[in-house]
């Protein structure tokens, strides 16, 4: 229940910051997390959260929330004798390093230090992906509180590939590394053999997951525009 608060919360914040503001915006998010660690996480009607998960999760709705704070633009200034020039706005599908947007979300949730403190690792290399910023760190927050929910992670993965109409991106959480030899591992499998993942996804964006016997994968479908 709690982490269906959190992801409501998260579809909730972009419409907060960008028709009310950063302080508003940042306001509800602190109300957000405080009603949810009190009504929804043990034990309850107490602002103490007693389990880890609930930690992660907490920590990095704070972080999604702070993401969309740095998206908010900023007031135009009035320039005298010079006509108004119209801002840009990238496309909604352009090309994100996924890497910066992982970095910004560890850096503002704390989620490093328990990596570090759990001796999992994270694949160095992260690719870049096509999507927005502000969807690639909502995707990031949905999957990565699941896949830090299992006891055994040792190290968590990140690929991406192109199919006609679309993009993938896997997230993969192992169990065990590094991987066995001379053995036949599943990365992908076809959306009707595995796992719906209902999260309130951006808009378009569909998933599935599947265990491949060494840890979970996450296939994450985001339609080209």
């Amino acid at each position: 229940m709690s982490y269906i608060a959190l992801a409501a919360g998260i579809v909730a914040l972009p419409i907060f910051f960008s028709l009310a503001g950063r302080f508003i915006g940042l306001s509800v998010m602190a109300i957000w997390s405080a009603a949810t660690a009190y009504f929804f996480m043990p034990p309850q009607n107490s602002f103490r959260v007693s389990h880890a998960g609930d930690l992660v999760a907490l920590a990095l709705f704070g972080a999604v929330g702070l993401v969309f704070a740095k998206t908010v633009p900023k007031g135009k200034q009035p320039v005298r004798d010079e006509p108004e020039v119209p801002e840009r706005t990238p496309p909604p599908n352009a090309v994100v390093d996924l890497e910066a947007v992982l970095v910004d979300l560890m850096s503002a949730s704390g989620l490093s230090d328990r990596l570090r403190q759990r001796q999992i690792e994270v694949a160095p290399c992260l690719p870049l992906f096509r999507c927005s910023y502000v969807d690639a760190a909502r995707i990031l927050s949905e999957v990565l509180p699941i896949v830090m929910g299992d006891p055994q992670l040792r190290r968590v993965s990140f690929n991406a590939c192109r199919r006609p109409g679309v993009n993938l991106l896997f997230i993969t959480g192992l169990r065990a590394w590094p991987l066995p030899l001379q053995q036949t591992i599943a990365i992908g499998r076809d959306a009707e053999t595995c796992e719906r993942a209902d999260f309130p996804w951006p808009s378009g964006v569909r998933a599935t997951w599947f265990d491949n016997g060494f840890g979970r994968v996450f296939q994450i479908v985001v339609p080209r525009k």
